[in-house]
């Protein structure tokens, strides 16, 4: 199930990878942007709400916008720690062994190991674009082409890294 064409040089693999890469920081910002501008709503409503005669109602809206404040500042944090390992990706890795910013060829797909966006689209080709803590990321790290492991009692086989696609 190789389909999708390889890169053809090794301009051509570092430039797919920092299209990989630059798709992952866009969305990071999007999903940061997004929480803030929430986090921003809440704090407008809250300033804005006043003690009304109904004081139940009034202390029940101001916990409910207090545990979505709470959860939204979860997401946040969790979000800057994508976007801290975005920045610590080297697109022009070129070492042997699969690591942080690796883009891999496998029997079962393109993968690019940074943070777990799921399927992305570019230059008419799919990619996983998958973290390092993820199951699959975990089981690819460290490996170099050739080598293989079973995922979900499927084997994948590492074909090459966008390093090694010179054929």
């Amino acid at each position: 199930v190789h389909s999708q064409p390889e890169p053809r040089t090794m301009e051509e693999a570092k430039a797919l990878k920092q299209l990989l890469l630059n798709h992952c920081q866009e969305q990071t910002e999007q999903r940061i942007a997004g929480i803030i501008d929430s986090l921003t709503k809440i704090e407008e409503a809250r300033n804005g709400e006043t003690k009304s005669s109904a004081g139940d109602k009034f202390e029940t809206g101001r916990a409910m916008m207090q545990m979505e404040e709470a959860k939204l500042n979860r997401q946040l944090e969790e979000v800057l720690k994508v976007r801290q390992v975005l920045d610590q990706i080297d697109p022009l890795y070129t070492g042997k062994r699969i690591a942080a910013g690796s883009l891999v060829a496998t029997n079962r797909g393109n993968y690019f190991l940074a943070v777990g966006l799921g399927k992305v689209r570019l230059e008419k080709r799919v990619f996983f674009c998958t973290s390092m803590d993820s199951p699959i990321g975990r089981q690819l790290l460290g490996k170099t082409a050739g080598e293989s492991f079973l995922f979900n009692e499927l084997e994948f086989v590492v074909q090459g890294m966008a390093v090694s696609y010179n054929h």
